[in-house]
Parts: C-alpha cells; structure tokens; sequence
C-alpha cells in the first residue's frame, strides 16, 4: 500500500547574528569579509519558529492555532468526542462531520479550508499530507490534501472472516481507526441496532491482511491510537450492560502478534473511555466520564494517564482534553471542564493556555484537542 513516511526535524535553528560596524550589510573599512548567510529553515523549522501548534474542535467549528494566528473553518460536527488528527507532516488538521459526513482540513501554513465529501465517520493520515478513510464495500480511499487531485481508491480489500464467531448480529460497516507506517487498523462493527454493537479489528500491511478479531471489553464506541513501536495501538471502547449503562475499557494490542494487554478497569457505576494518546515518552492518556445509572444522573469528566496503581488524572482538576507536554518550558493547553453534563452529553469546556504564570482563555465550548507529531 506504500504507507512509508519520512521523519522530518521540528527544532528551529535559530541564528543570533551580530551587527557589524553599526550597519545591516558590511561596508569598506570594516574588514571587507562578506557575512554568510543565516542557515535556511525547513518548512518544518520554519513552522516551528512561529510558536506552537495546536487545532480545536467545537460543535460547530474546526480551529487551528499557530503561534498568535488562529484560522476557523465552520462545521457540523454534532455529537463527536473525536480528537482533532493531524497530518502525518503536521501540515493539516482535520475532523469529519457527523452529520454530512464530509471530512473538513484546514492546512497550519497556507491556511485553506478543503471539504471533502467522504461518506465516512472517520479518517485516519496515512503518510505525509495524505489522508484516507474507508469506503464500503471494500475500499481504502485517500487523498493529498497538499496535491490537487481528488480522493481515489488507493486499494480494494476483501475482508477475511472474524476469527470472532458472530453473536446474534450482522455486520453495519467499517471504519478505519488508526495508522502507522506498517499498518493501518480497520475495525468491522458487528451490530444489533441501537446500543448494541461488537467491534471486529482487522490489521492491514502492505501485503497481508490479518484477522484479529474482538478485544474483550472493547465492543462499542470504539477509538484507537497508535502506539510509538509502529506495530501496538492502544484502544478505547465499552461494554453496555443496558441502554443508559456501561464499562469503559482500555487495552493495547500487537497487530503483529495479535496479542493484547488489558489495563486496569476505569471508576465508576457506569463509565466511558474514548479518544486515547500514546506519546513515545509518556504515558497512555485517555479520555473519561463515568456516571451513576439512575435517569438523570450528571456524568463526571476528566482525562486519566497509565500509573502504577492504575489511572490517575493528567491535571491537577479535571479536564475535558490536554495536550502532553514535551518539554516542562512548553505551554500546558487544555479544556477545563464545565459543569457536570448529561449522561448522554458531549462534554465541552473551555480552552486554556498556560505559559509561565499567564493564563489565557483562547474559546470556550470545545469538546476535543489535536497536535502534530513527529512522525512527518
């Protein structure tokens, strides 16, 4: 399939260059020695001189944040929890709407807006500015958001059978959830209507294509992440017990070896686990509510991180969504939570941005957060 990506530096050289003689260029006199010219940035250099970036989604709006410069593009994006993904070259972020299913990119340097009507529920990013999705029957399709040719199949697939038996239901589509350079994470819903639904994972390399079946505890809601080794994802999901009540689950699997690992189980009477990260130096964060299973109970919100005793909470009071920090010098962005919500409710909160004892509010109502990584 060709999902190979060149690894790209996000460092900035910075170059403190001297006057000489008082003036800009080097006149007679002043040694007649010709200055050499400041080292030329990369795109990616060029990117981060500017300051950080960052996206944000509302309901009703997609946001990319680069330095002091913040580009919008409206949106439908309804119900979703979805983090905000980014490019693999982390030129740009994108969401899909829930209602059109169309996917919405906005690019961090030229600052467009591409509408890409998809016939998705999700999106993944391939390789460089490619993006891609799946297409029933049977299709990867995908697309440059930095080229000027529309979305094509990239390839057909013909999906084996589940190493999962059937349970009572029948198949309501696919989706793709996650990808490296050496796979990309298909999950098969398995579906009775309404809350009822079994996630069958399948594992898609260049050359193979490999059945993994059902994770226990992972059936509904699925959502994943890839894990820094190019072959474990880390995944996020529940399983409902009734209509208004169920489990959140987090494992890790190895799509090379089919072997999965369960974290501990989350707090809580009824909970959910969703949009989870797994940074190469740090820990598997995800994001939670968990809420008591009597009508009109209120949910409780916050991202949790792997720890020894089990989970704890990223920030010191709950949060909505937080970006991991890579250095302690780097502002600390996240979405305080609100007040509690429905147990059905999107969580929102609004966006803070820490840098040093300043302590900005940039929008409010956000549900979920996105960064470029460094794969490129």
């Amino acid at each position: 399939m060709g999902i190979a990506t060149k690894a790209s530096g996000w460092r900035a050289r910075i170059a403190v260059l001297g006057a000489v003689c008082g003036a800009v260029a080097v006149v007679a006199g002043c040694g007649g020695v010709d200055q050499p010219a400041p080292p030329r940035l990369t795109p990616a250099e060029e990117q981060a001189a500017k300051g950080a970036v960052f996206a944000y989604r509302t309901d009703a709006e997609l946001a990319v944040v680069h330095g002091a410069e913040t580009v919008r593009a409206p949106g439908s994006f309804g119900y979703s929890s979805a983090a905000v993904a980014f490019t693999r070259d982390g030129q740009y972020a994108f969401a899909v709407e829930t209602s059109s299913k169309t996917l919405v990119a906005l690019g961090v340097r030229d600052r467009s807006v591409t509408r890409i009507p998809c016939d998705c529920t999700d999106a993944v990013a391939l390789r460089g500015s490619v993006v891609g999705w799946w297409r029933e029957p049977g299709e990867i399709m995908s697309m440059d958001l930095a080229g000027s040719e529309p979305a094509a199949p990239e390839r057909e697939i013909v999906l084996p059978d589940s190493p999962s038996p059937l349970t009572g239901g029948a198949w309501d589509g696919a989706k793709l959830v996650a990808a490296t350079d050496e796979f990309v994470l298909l999950a098969r819903v398995e579906s009775r209507g309404l809350w009822w639904e079994k996630s069958h994972l399948y594992a898609i390399g260049p050359d193979v294509i490999l059945p993994l079946g059902r994770v226990p505890g992972i059936d509904a809601g699925l959502s994943a992440a890839a894990g820094p080794d190019g072959h474990t994802f880390v995944l996020a999901g529940a399983t409902a017990r009734s209509a208004t009540c169920g489990s959140g689950n987090v494992a890790t699997i190895d799509a090379a070896t089919n072997g999965v690992r369960a974290l501990p189980t989350l707090p809580g009477e009824c909970s959910a686990a969703y949009s989870p990260r797994w940074t190469a130096d740090g820990p598997i964060s995800i994001a939670t509510r968990k809420w008591a299973d009597v009508v009109g109970a209120p949910s409780m919100v916050d991202r949790l991180q792997s720890a020894a005793q089990g989970w704890a909470p990223v920030g010191e009071y709950p949060v909505v969504d937080m970006l991991p920090q890579t250095h302690a010098q780097e502002s600390v962005i996240e979405v305080v939570a609100g007040e509690p919500t429905d147990a059905r409710g999107t969580p929102h909160g609004v966006l803070v941005v820490h840098k040093g004892d300043a302590r900005e509010e940039l929008a409010t109502q956000v549900v979920s957060l996105g960064a470029p990584t460094a794969t490129g």
